[in-house]
């Protein structure tokens, strides 16, 4: 038993924990004295992170003790912006009112929930949110989903039966490796649990390559092999590495037809997509395409891995089938070293109770991915009248004024509503048009576990780990909100769905303990086998549950008809059709650009900007390569404006040749004029005004927005 284990909440000392930033879930070391985080660093006998983790976390002490951290209950004072500091009583006694009021006039439906970042790594946080809805009569939630992962969740669905498993390269033998719009220096690998990510990137590096694709020479680019390509154009390069394996026979026929169904006709369609086309519109030229096609084929192990840079452009899902389409055709999937679907410890969904297709949007008639709403809707989805208008709004650890397109918008519908709930840290762009904001904890002030991410790990773990400090001020874990305005209308409690015999009305912890022991590895399931009782007490620095996943389980993992992998339906043809249809390459003009986007380490989305040293000598700036710059009369650090659809936003301009001729590049998450001082005085702007808000212009599969690939035009301030 690990003394360290021992210490209560608050008390004096080193605390073991783990990181709940982003998938890395790294093992952290906190020292606590007089009731104060001192310090944040690495925990060095972390099973697999081994005393690694990354500036943000450890400044996370920083967003602890903010001095301008929402601790108590606030509620408007009459302008936005402007709150009064009230008691939990009086809160949720008037939330629980109002809401009950919203849903006797115009139904349960009125009701949505959004829910962001800051807990979104919290154990069963979806679950019990999901719960808190039911309760009320209502199934609209939002998320960040169609501007980050739901175009590979899409692809899942299709391509493997389970849209809430991943595939990811199995690292520890890969030795070959593409990355196609992903930055694991700054993110980590995300989607991907491997706290060590770019030691297994060099491994793979020294034996056999990397190379990364993206229009911009990215941190990771610059540390391997980089492939330029023109932003929202990776379709037409994943084409042409498709087409050169299927035209060379760099595949098995056998092994082919025992993994998947489909495969001929993807060849009959990629076959109509000639390599000079495709070259025209990704600016990467022929040869160099096959060659690469040639080395992924050929290598001994490899894998296509992606991330966000695929997800937000014209073609996001057809980006990413063919991705899981070129791993599979060369062999990869269920290959050591190659492209796996992990084991976790505690049980996953195995089935999907929303299949796609089965809901659609009120607003776009677009279909829902994992129940999920189309995130750009949200300002017409409150201003729109009729059955469904949205009244009330709960807006769980979020600000979506910076995360969707047309901020501007939303926040002009947000005045409108009924209800405005926020739990949250900080007073921010969205919730400052709040009713009232309810003081939520960090991850520092509640127990967790890993519970889902050991499944996408290549080196599997589980961890848990007890609160290192008691909630500062009167904060609350999001559960116990949602549980309190829920008693207080007479109805269960979130999590009352998931209960048993011997516990009919659990709390998260509890809930999830129970399925951990009636996981492969629980105590349910082996004698002495694991629970929340055994991590704590036997392994306070996490339990790795396997050396190394297990790539050749990967086939179990696929629900589809006669557990093949499936590369051809109704979405991918309809998708190639309209490919097809889009006709030649066109010119560029000369004064339109296509803006993308990026992200640095020491950020993470809006939320993490008021921490002085995370945020120290930074200035966020608009990337623009001295061509473009020369012609269009453009200074280093000179003001640019730049206008894209009906907005504008003036910003510095940073010249490099870092990205390719006819971008720019410009970083989410900025244009700050909430309640965190520090944060307001840093200059930036909010990119996402420049992204259209109308379905219309997004990709219809999906409802993904396109946040990759907007035409704007620049020009000096």
């Amino acid at each position: 038993m690990s003394l360290k284990a021992q210490l209560s909440p608050g008390g004096d000392g080193e605390h073991i924990s783990f990181c709940r930033l982003c998938e890395a879930l790294c093992g952290l070391s906190v020292a606590v004295a007089g009731g104060r985080i001192v310090r944040v660093g690495p925990d060095r006998d972390h099973p697999v992170s081994q005393g690694h983790i990354c500036v943000k976390g450890a400044r996370m002490v920083d967003i602890v003790h903010d001095p301008d951290r929402v601790l108590y209950p606030l509620r408007c004072k009459g302008h936005a912006g402007e709150f009064e500091r009230v008691s939990w009583d009086e809160a949720l006694g008037d939330i629980a009112g109002r809401l009950a009021t919203i849903i006797e006039r115009h139904g349960g439906e009125s009701v949505a929930t959004y829910i962001g970042n800051p807990a979104s790594f919290g154990s069963l946080h979806a679950a019990y949110m999901n719960g808190f809805l039911r309760a009320l009569g209502s199934a609209r939630k939002f998320n960040s989903l169609h501007t980050d992962t739901g175009a590979k969740n899409l692809a899942m669905e299709l391509t493997y039966g389970n849209p809430y498993r991943y595939t990811f390269p199995d690292l520890e033998d890969c030795d070959f490796l593409i990355v196609i719009g992903g930055n694991p220096v700054a993110s980590h690998m995300s989607l991907i649990s491997e706290p060590r990510a770019m030691d297994r990137l060099d491994a793979i590096a020294a034996k056999g390559g990397v190379v990364v694709i993206d229009p911009r020479r990215t941190e990771t680019a610059r540390r391997y092999d980089h492939l330029p390509v023109r932003p929202d154009s990776d379709i037409w390069l994943v084409l042409m590495l498709l087409r050169t394996i299927f035209d060379e026979e760099l595949f098995d026929t056998a092994t082919l037809d025992a993994a998947a169904t489909g495969w001929r006709e993807l060849r009959s369609a990629a076959a109509q997509v000639s390599l000079e086309a495709a070259s025209a519109r990704c600016g990467v030229d022929v040869a160099t395409a096959e060659a690469l096609a040639r080395r992924l084929a050929q290598a001994r192990t490899a894998a296509v891995y992606t991330r966000l840079g695929t997800g937000r452009g014209s073609y996001s899902t057809l980006t990413n089938l063919l991705i899981e389409a070129l791993n599979i055709v060369t062999g990869r999937l269920g290959q050591s070293g190659g492209w796996v679907i992990g084991q976790g410890a505690v049980s996953a969904p195995t089935s999907n109770p929303f299949p796609y297709g089965s809901k659609r949007s009120r607003i776009g008639n677009l279909p829902l991915i994992i129940d999920i709403a189309p995130g750009g809707t949200l300002a017409d989805e409150i201003t729109t009248p009729g059955k469904g208008q949205i009244r009330a709004l709960f807006v769980d650890s979020g600000n979506p004024v910076l995360s969707y397109p047309r901020g501007d918008r939303l926040e002009h519908a947000l005045a409108s509503l009924d209800l405005h709930v926020s739990f949250d840290l900080y007073i921010n762009e969205t919730n400052r048009l709040a009713d009232y904001i309810l003081p939520a904890t960090t991850f520092l002030e509640r127990p967790d576990m890993n519970e889902f991410w050991g499944a996408n790990a290549p080196r599997p773990w589980i961890q848990y780990s007890d609160a290192v400090l008691a909630p500062q001020g009167e904060a609350r874990t999001e559960f116990a909100i949602y549980a309190a305005i829920l008693e207080r209308m007479d109805l269960p409690s979130p999590l009352a769905m998931m209960g048993t015999q011997d516990c009919p009305d659990p709390d998260p912890m509890t809930a999830i303990d129970a399925r951990l022991q009636a996981g492969p590895w629980g105590a349910a399931s082996l004698p002495g086998g694991l629970s929340i009782e055994v991590l704590r007490d036997r392994y306070p620095h996490g339990y790795r549950y396997l050396q190394k996943v297990d790539a050749e389980a990967t086939r179990a993992a696929i629900t589809l008809p006669g557990g093949k992998a499936s590369l051809w339906g109704e979405v991918c043809a309809a998708e190639f059709e309209r490919l097809l249809a889009s006709g030649p390459a066109t010119p560029p003009d000369g004064e339109t650009l296509l803006l993308f986007g990026r992200r640095r380490l020491q950020s993470l989305n809006s939320w993490m900007h008021n921490s002085e040293r995370l945020t120290r000598g930074h200035q966020p700036t608009l990337q623009i390569h001295p061509a473009d710059a020369q012609r269009l009369g453009i200074a280093e650090g000179q003001r640019v404006a730049v206008t894209g659809g009906d907005n504008r936003i003036v910003v510095p301009a940073e010249v490099t040749a870092d990205v390719v001729p006819g971008s720019v590049c410009y970083p989410h998450g900025w244009g700050h004029r909430g309640g965190w001082q520090r944060a307001n005085a840093i200059e930036g702007a909010n990119v996402n005004l420049l992204a259209s808000d109308n379905p219309a212009d997004w990709e219809q599969v999906s409802g993904m927005c396109l946040l990759d690939g907007i035409p704007v035009r620049i020009e000096p301030a």
